[in-house]
């Protein structure tokens, strides 16, 4: 008879489909939590073959005092690890493709579950390759994964597993370690009634790290597309961009899913009658902010599709900052209003008109706006002022009295994706307002500057060409 994991659960688990190398990230970041935290847990795992896949059970048990008990589940020819407790997978439980991490301790009850994509019948019979076989995040398939810490579930896991335990004992008698977790089972497997909130809040965190990891990705992933036209063959060239585009948006597409896995955590919790009332807020903070930063980036990556698709059909047109700057200004005079800021313009009407599509120039100034009300403070000043400076240009100043920006970041904030290192974790921006910025300003011939220190403000500068039609 085939185990395989949540045949009984399905109805209250659902899993959702990642890629193995963010599978072996979520064990990671539920061990380095443990290690943060010093939780000393007993850790049922069964994971795939290799050593790559142990380095982070093998770092939580070294950084914890005393060191914690660990039970890893083995085919009977795979190598015994002496820092783990070894279970051996017994004949009537195949197993295949099914991988899991149990964490029990006196506050902490918690499990990660994978199956792999590729066993998709239980009555499939497990194959001699997992027991010889390496298996690295890039060789394996996709994996369904999951994540709980209701009670219920858990107590229906480790029941499971005492009974691969005694499974084990049977089929493998000279097992001392398996035999004395059998005999003490139902004083030392005690699940508690809900998992640390302290454990949680470590794990949230870590998610966010690994969101500006993505980022950082996504942004190299774009800079070798920008920089794949610098190609002698003109074909070769091509393609290597599409390859480039595609993996880009793939790699985005993919690590926006893994987030959610953490809402989906979250949210059972929100039920418990013993969660406390700031907890519980917390937890719905948090959910609203990674909703917001998610639905943010994905806008922020559409909106540059769409600025790549309307260059065959945007054509240059007089525009007078006069008629669209004052309207965009009083749009956001109640944003600034709430939060004490002082927000003026001023822009002659005399102005000669500008050679842009006019929608590039209202999100060009909308983007610049945004981002100055965005990081001042209460208190504080904005000023936006157009004027006929250059012979064939019209400069559109946007200055702030923010927090502004450090000379070793300057360099970097019109790339994909980045955000200062000063900026507030619980702003919901993506990234990429100040790169489509520049991209319209590239395309319609104008330009951008910027002057900024911190803690005195920043001012960026905008050319715009004057209109040379007849």
């Amino acid at each position: 008879m085939t185990h395989r994991i949540e045949q009984h659960s399905t109805t209250l688990l659902k899993p959702i489909q990642i890629s193995p190398r963010s599978f072996k990230r979520q064990l990671e970041t539920v061990l380095n939590a443990l290690v943060q935290l010093r939780i000393r847990a007993t850790i049922f795992a069964k994971l795939p073959q290799g050593n790559s896949w142990l380095n982070d059970l093998k770092n939580y048990s070294q950084a914890v005092n005393p060191c914690p008990e660990i039970y890893l589940f083995k085919r009977p020819s795979s190598a015994t690890q002496a820092e783990f407790k070894s279970v051996i997978i017994p004949n009537t439980h195949a197993m295949q493709g099914e991988y899991f991490l149990v964490v029990i301790a006196e506050t902490v009850g918690l499990m990660v579950l994978g199956q792999r994509e590729d066993v998709v019948s239980i009555e499939q019979p497990a194959s001699s390759s997992e027991d010889s076989e390496t298996e690295s995040p890039e060789s394996l398939p996709k994996v369904n994964y999951s994540i709980s810490v209701q009670k219920p579930l858990l107590q229906r896991k480790v029941n499971e597993i005492q009974q691969l335990f005694q499974a084990s004992l049977e089929e493998h008698a000279e097992q001392p370690d398996v035999e004395a977790a059998i005999a003490n089972w139902e004083t030392d497997m005690q699940i508690p009634d809900y998992c640390s909130p302290a454990l949680l809040d470590a794990i949230f965190l870590q998610e966010g790290s690994f969101q500006d990891q993505l980022q950082q990705k996504a942004r190299a992933y774009r800079r070798q597309a920008m920089t794949a036209s610098s190609l002698s063959s003109q074909n070769e060239a091509l393609l290597n961009t599409l390859r480039l585009k595609d993996d880009f948006l793939n790699t985005v597409g993919q690590e926006l899913r893994t987030p959610l896995s953490t809402i989906k955590t979250a949210l059972p919790l929100l039920s418990s009658p013993n969660l406390k009332p700031p907890q519980r807020q917390r937890y719905l903070d948090m959910i609203g902010r990674e909703c917001e930063r998610q639905i943010n980036l994905i806008n922020g990556v559409l909106e540059l599709l769409q600025i790549e698709r309307s260059l065959m059909t945007a054509k240059p047109e007089p525009v007078k900052l006069f008629d669209i700057l004052p309207g965009i200004v009083s749009i956001y005079q109640p944003i600034a209003q709430e939060k004490g800021i002082r927000l003026a313009y001023t822009v002659p009407n005399t102005l000669p008109a500008v050679g842009c599509p006019e929608n590039w120039v209202r999100q060009i100034v909308i983007h610049l706006l945004s981002n100055s009300i965005r990081y001042t403070d209460s208190g504080g000043e904005v000023w936006v002022t157009a004027q006929d400076e250059e012979e064939d240009a019209l400069v559109v100043n946007v200055r702030d009295t923010g927090m502004g920006i450090p000379q070793n970041e300057l360099s970097h904030i019109f790339e994909h994706f980045y955000r200062g290192r000063q900026t507030n974790p619980d702003e919901e921006g993506a990234g990429l307002g100040l790169s489509i910025v520049q991209q319209l300003l590239l395309y319609c011939g104008g330009d951008i500057s910027v002057e900024s220190q911190p803690d005195v403000g920043t001012h960026f500068r905008v050319k715009l060409p004057i209109y040379q039609g007849t």
